[in-house]
């Protein structure tokens, strides 16, 4: 298997040279409130600097890479100071010494020590080191994998207020055609062309229609609200996809080559494969801990005593030497700490094992709904044409007396129905078509400024 470094390097660079020039673009336009249609560019750019979701993922990762120079902390000097000052009280009752008479007095003592350790073996700090190592490019993989996250989430609640719209608006065509329906079965009624049943079979399709307005209206309010959790502002209006967008494969038309690079590329596995060398480095940490270590101590320290005659005691000490410190028993508590490494690191290795195979498969399910959507979409087109001619025809049948307004109610249901369909299988084809790109790893901006262009 090549070696996860190879390819975490260029992707996470890529990725975040992209986050970087669009998150200071969109800094400069914080407060800028547009009154224009805003596109998907816009609305990712506010995102970028407003999600909640990617500014956690900001922290926690610079919060991870913290272990970093605290694990290097530990093998650099340990350098610490110390002073004192205090009065001291004394009752003499031994027989007299020349210069220290009997009985109580008082002195005051003052002093300072100066200490240094540099550890010089170490085993357990150098692993220390190693594993912060570790978990600061799995901190960085996981940022990166919440950068692409985002774009997939930007283009989700875009889209989802694009289609609910467009429901909307294919929603009220069909209120307003069979509002058309009604006074027509109405006018037939009264002159006598119709029974009254077909009164009342429009009267229903209408207010069915007009349920399904209502429907469609708090729908639309409910994703506008999940836009604005993402960009922490509501857009009055949004530009739309071009009526025929183009529907391209995924390149390379190959499905190999996709699993291929989502095995190689795709963060969140990258990602899961450094919790596993984590993990793996634990186990070593932990059976470090019976192994000694060796450390380089100093001391430098001054004491003045002065007491209540004239005399003082002035004392100064140096001393530089090593320091051995070798485990013996701790309780069986290294033993233990080891065992549950060990099964942690089995843990991590089965979740990595699960989340490449269901990689595996995601990627394989989202190559083959891109090409379903692709013909999905086509047929769609054709349906569209084919509802709008059968509605005509029942339509004149109607008038000849051959159709009921039933037959017109239903062709015209089936029209609607097969617009609102094509539209929002346009969406479905654009997110899996992100969803397949996010999966293989390759997911940028740059995929969002494309979209952008089929806008208007």
């Amino acid at each position: 298997m090549p070696s996860i470094d190879f390819f975490t390097h260029k992707l996470v660079k890529q990725l975040t040279f992209y986050t970087q020039i669009l998150l200071g673009i969109c800094l400069l336009s914080t407060n800028f409130s547009p009154s224009y249609a805003a596109d998907l560019i816009d609305i990712y750019k506010a995102a970028l600097s407003s999600d909640p979701l990617y500014q956690a993922a900001l922290s926690t990762r610079l919060s991870q890479r913290e272990a970093i120079p605290q694990s290097v902390a530990a093998l650099l000097p340990n350098i610490s100071a110390q002073a004192n000052i205090s009065n001291n009280y004394q009752n003499i009752t031994q027989p007299p010494i020349p210069g220290q008479p009997n009985g109580l007095s008082n002195f005051q003592s003052q002093g300072y020590n100066i200490s240094l350790r540099q550890p010089l073996i170490n085993v357990n700090a150098w692993l220390a080191v190693k594993q912060a190592n570790n978990t600061g490019k799995q901190a960085d993989l996981t940022l990166a994998a919440a950068a692409q996250d985002l774009i997939f989430r930007v283009a989700f609640a875009y889209f989802n207020i694009l289609s609910t719209q467009d429901t909307l608006r294919y929603t009220q065509a069909e209120k307003a055609a069979e509002f058309k329906q009604l006074k027509q079965a109405q006018k037939r009624v009264q002159v006598g062309l119709d029974a009254l049943a077909s009164v009342y079979e429009a009267k229903a399709a209408y207010d069915k229609s007009l349920a399904a307005e209502i429907s469609a209206e708090n729908t639309l309010r409910n994703n506008q609200e999940a836009m604005r959790q993402l960009t922490g502002r509501t857009y009055s209006c949004i530009k739309g996809l071009a009526k025929n967008i183009p529907l391209l494969k995924p390149q390379p038309e190959n499905i190999e080559d996709w699993i291929n690079a989502a095995s190689q590329h795709n963060l969140q596995l990258i990602a899961a494969r450094y919790g596993v060398e984590i993990a793996r480095e634990k186990i070593k940490m932990q059976v470090s801990g019976h192994l000694p270590s060796l450390s380089l101590i100093g001391n430098y320290g001054k004491t003045a005593t002065l007491n209540n005659i004239p005399s003082s005691l002035n004392n100064n000490s140096a001393t530089l030497g090593l320091e051995l410190d070798i485990p013996l028993f701790a309780g069986g508590a290294v033993t233990s700490k080891t065992r549950q490494a060990q099964y942690d690191f089995q843990t991590t290795n089965d979740n990595l094992d699960n989340a490449y195979r269901q990689l595996i498969i995601n990627t394989r399910q989202k190559y083959n709904d891109v090409l379903a959507d692709i013909s999905k979409i086509k047929a769609e087109q054709q349906a569209i044409k084919s509802a709008q001619l059968s509605l005509n025809s029942t339509e004149e049948s109607y008038k000849a007396g051959t159709r009921t307004i039933v037959d017109v109610l239903i062709a015209q249901q089936n029209l609607y129905d097969a617009k609102r369909t094509a539209a929002s299988d346009q969406y479905t084809y654009l997110l899996d078509t992100l969803l397949l790109k996010q999966a293989a790893g390759c997911l940028k901006p740059d995929d969002l400024v494309q979209i952008n262009q089929w806008l208007t």
